[in-house]
């Protein structure tokens, strides 16, 4: 397994941030290097560093796939109940089972199951 580039948004939470590291991705977590940054700048970062946002935020489709603004890759978990270890679950599943279709797509997650969409180039 190659290891990914994470940007992980604010309000995903620590334990993913843990559960990323731990498997030797390279993380860089907005709440501790870009506390308050908004979502048209993170995306932009992102961009430029090669780096998948994990999000809880569906404002980045809007920005990807309504103003046509260029992505690496999104997570974007749609779960009810935040519970980190539906999330957890979700990412080593992606992870492990689904490596080529992280860069370059747009990923749902949410309880009824997870949604791979590639992104326009």
């Amino acid at each position: 397994m190659s290891a990914f580039k994470f940007l992980v948004d604010e309000n995903v939470g620590r334990s993913v941030v843990d559960y990323l590291i731990g498997k030797g991705h390279d993380v860089v977590v907005t709440k501790e290097e870009f506390p308050g940054r908004e979502d048209l700048r993170l995306l932009d970062y992102a961009y430029q560093d090669d780096r998948i946002i994990v999000t809880n935020d569906k404002g980045f489709g809007f920005f990807i796939y309504y103003q046509n603004l260029p992505s690496k890759g999104v997570i974007l978990f749609r779960f009810r109940k935040e519970a980190p270890a539906f999330k957890i679950a979700a990412l080593e599943t992606i992870i492990t089972q689904k490596a080529d279709k992280i860069l370059e797509h747009f990923i749902v997650i949410s309880e009824s199951g997870i949604r791979i969409r590639r992104l326009a180039r």
